[in-house]
């Protein structure tokens, strides 16, 4: 009869991230060195964004720029509202998501492949909220919303499309802070 044993994976370094750091040197969460309380206290999804995807805080020149482009992205083809519409209703928001990504890659093929990875990221920060709300209004109540919102920032265009209406600044900042805190974790 042989002994059953545990084994323990102590100390194995399952990958390394310049990214994200979760409990390192006794810190809590981290996005590229910078303390989670402190980007969600001073600064905004965008900038938390550029930060993620090209290592530094943005200039305002750069977020500006960065902010065109999101609205830029934010159309979505023909053929994936026809997909999307296509979705049960009650599909989970994941899936959903998943799905309009999928469908999206093989309307929108990558050029470049990984040489392109920055522009894929934009596009994808920048559509996924149509995505989802296209197909919420759509499963909710047959409306084809229209997705040219103006709004500055990801948080403000996600719920102008939810509620079809203004949003108000204390609710733009919640979800703001909100999508920083799930921009990145890790390995999770």
């Amino acid at each position: 009869m042989s002994a059953k044993r545990s084994v323990r994976l102590s100390g194995v370094v399952a990958g390394q991230s310049a990214i994200a750091t979760v409990g390192k040197e006794g810190r809590g969460l981290t996005y590229r060195g910078y303390s989670i309380e402190d980007l969600a206290a001073h600064a905004g999804f965008e900038e938390v964004a550029l930060l993620l995807l090209y290592g530094k805080l943005p200039t305002s020149s750069e977020l500006e720029k960065f902010k065109q482009r999101l609205r830029a992205g934010r159309r979505i083809p023909k053929r994936l509202k026809n997909i999307l519409k296509n979705i049960p209703g009650d599909a989970n928001p994941m899936e959903v998501l998943r799905t309009g990504c999928s469908a999206l890659g093989c309307l929108e093929p990558e050029e470049d492949g990984f040489g392109n990875q920055h522009a894929i990221a934009e596009r994808l920060i920048a559509v996924l909220p149509t995505i989802l709300l296209y197909w919420h209004h759509f499963n909710q109540s047959g409306e084809r919303i229209t997705v040219d919102g103006a709004e500055d920032s990801v948080a403000g265009y996600f719920l102008h499309l939810l509620h079809g209406k203004e949003p108000s600044p204390l609710h733009v900042q919640a979800m703001d802070v909100s999508l920083i805190l799930y921009a990145e974790h890790e390995f999770n």
